[in-house]
């Protein structure tokens, strides 16, 4: 499969005009700043979780965050739409300092729904102790048990044949001193138990269930090279009984970061699901794949070309043209042998790479460290979070929502131009650009039968600029 980029407008203009374009986008797609920018998040966002407890469903971000939308917020906060809020007292230090958390999730052990944050430090949660993982029940903070011996850095809910259970990975020696629970332990709501041994050779950075076909499994993925005592080159299943490795694993050099796994997820690129593997890495198996592969049918293959650096979260979301994998991280460029700009975030469909507007920026140093589809009211949107401060060239602090763009007050000015004359003929450009690229906006005449976009939206445009703007 050849990487290519939308850049080929000629020709589908001249197609699209001909014969009309089926499918168009719902709606242009834009970074919003307002009012999760404002003044957004102080500190760099490393988890977020979508979770539901009495108050409604609400976005939940974690990381050494100091305040959101200007309100103390110690390392964890809530977005319900409308306005940032704290969680208690949140998480602190035991002398009053950071308490890093890198990961959320939520899970109901049985008792109720609750949210689950995991980190670097002890803290000081709901006024006591707890090591490096806490738990929210919508009113207070608690601890799990005697909780983790060094850092915890991932979360994932599975179902090993005797329940859902919550399973953490990090750079742990051992979850409340059971033996063999080394870089990844299983929580069942009241007690810590090994999973097949613990791993081991390096830390665990991410956990997710998938069926390859075989059955669900926890996929785990990090740095490590033993999964019990199954060789794993930092990539390996649990089927709730025993490790397996998968494929042959991950290696190999990317720049200066030795080989390792971030992020994992399912996607049908329209010819079956697979699980879409990044992170910093030069093979997959015996494949060749720079930071970003596919395990599908026993078999990796690459994907688009990779990246020009680490893959740290991606996400599958739907922008109206249908599913499309999302990747962030500390990348500028995707694909090759032509590589695209796309500055830390780019969306591929199973054929092509686009960018997300101009991507995230920040003076110093860049990274998008999380990502998930959410409804706050304003419709499905894209959150992202990490350490930047611009989205789409607006100015922002660590989040940014990719979504829907609001119709132009006047719609034959498509440009919106604010210098008179606002309509001139760049409009005329501007609308054959964006029917080209199938957004829904060149469906001016609102059809709904199939191919929306068509010859007719043409004449209408020119029937809505002769009448001009009010």
């Amino acid at each position: 499969m050849t990487t290519t980029t939308r850049s080929a407008a000629a020709v589908v203009l001249l197609c699209g005009a001909a014969a009309g374009i089926a499918r168009a986008q719902s709606c242009p797609y834009v970074w919003h700043i307002d009012p999760i920018g404002n003044p957004g998040i102080a500190g760099t966002i490393r988890g977020m979780a979508i979770h539901t407890d009495a108050s409604g469903t609400a976005l939940y971000v974690a990381g050494p965050i100091s305040t959101a939308g200007g309100l103390t917020a110690n390392r964890v906060a809530r977005w319900n739409g409308q306005a940032w809020s704290a969680l208690g007292m949140g998480l602190i230090g035991p002398t009053g300092g950071p308490a890093a958390m890198n990961a959320l999730a939520s899970y109901n052990d049985g008792t109720g729904p609750a949210l689950y944050a995991t980190g670097n430090q002890v803290s000081i949660a709901g006024g006591g102790p707890s090591l490096r993982i806490s738990k929210w029940d919508g009113t207070s903070w608690s601890a799990l048990g005697d909780g983790l011996q060094q850092g915890g850095l991932a979360l994932g809910v599975f179902n090993d044949g005797t329940g859902p259970a919550l399973y953490v990975g990090g750079s742990f020696t051992s979850a409340g001193n059971i033996p063999g629970t080394a870089g990844i332990a299983r929580w069942n709501g009241t007690a810590w138990s090994s999973v097949g041994g613990g791993l081991s050779g390096g830390s665990c950075n991410v956990l997710y269930a998938f069926n390859d076909g075989a059955g669900e499994a926890l996929y785990a993925g990090g740095q490590f090279t033993m999964a019990g005592a199954t060789p794993a080159q930092r990539l390996a299943k649990w089927n709730g009984a025993a490790w397996a490795e998968v494929g042959g694993g991950i290696s190999g050099q990317s720049g200066p970061l030795t080989a390792r796994v971030n992020t994992m997820i399912a996607f049908d690129d329209g010819t079956g699901t697979g699980l879409y593997v990044g992170g910093a890495f030069a093979t997959a198996g015996a494949t060749s794949a720079i930071n970003l592969a596919r395990w599908r049918g026993g078999q990796w293959s690459e994907v688009g070309g990779g990246t020009d650096n680490n893959v740290i979260r991606s996400a599958v979301f739907d922008d109206g043209r249908g599913p499309a994998l999302y990747i962030g991280g500390a990348f500028i460029t995707v694909g090759g042998p032509a590589p695209w700009p796309v500055n830390y975030i780019g969306r591929w469909d199973g054929e092509a790479w686009e960018a997300l507007g101009s991507g995230i920026s920040h003076p110093s140093v860049t990274t998008l460290s999380a990502m998930v589809p959410y409804d706050d009211g304003s419709g499905l949107s894209l959150f992202v979070g990490g350490g930047f401060t611009t989205a789409g060239g607006q100015p922002t602090n660590n989040i940014a929502r990719w979504g829907c763009a609001p119709p132009p007050a006047c719609y034959p000015n498509c440009d919106q131009s604010t210098t008179p004359p606002v309509l001139n003929v760049a409009d005329f450009g501007c609308f054959l650009t964006r029917y080209a690229a199938g957004e829904a906006y060149a469906n001016c005449d609102e059809s709904t039968q199939p191919p929306v976009l068509n010859v007719a939206d043409f004449g209408c445009f020119l029937t809505k600029y002769a009448a001009g703007c009010p």
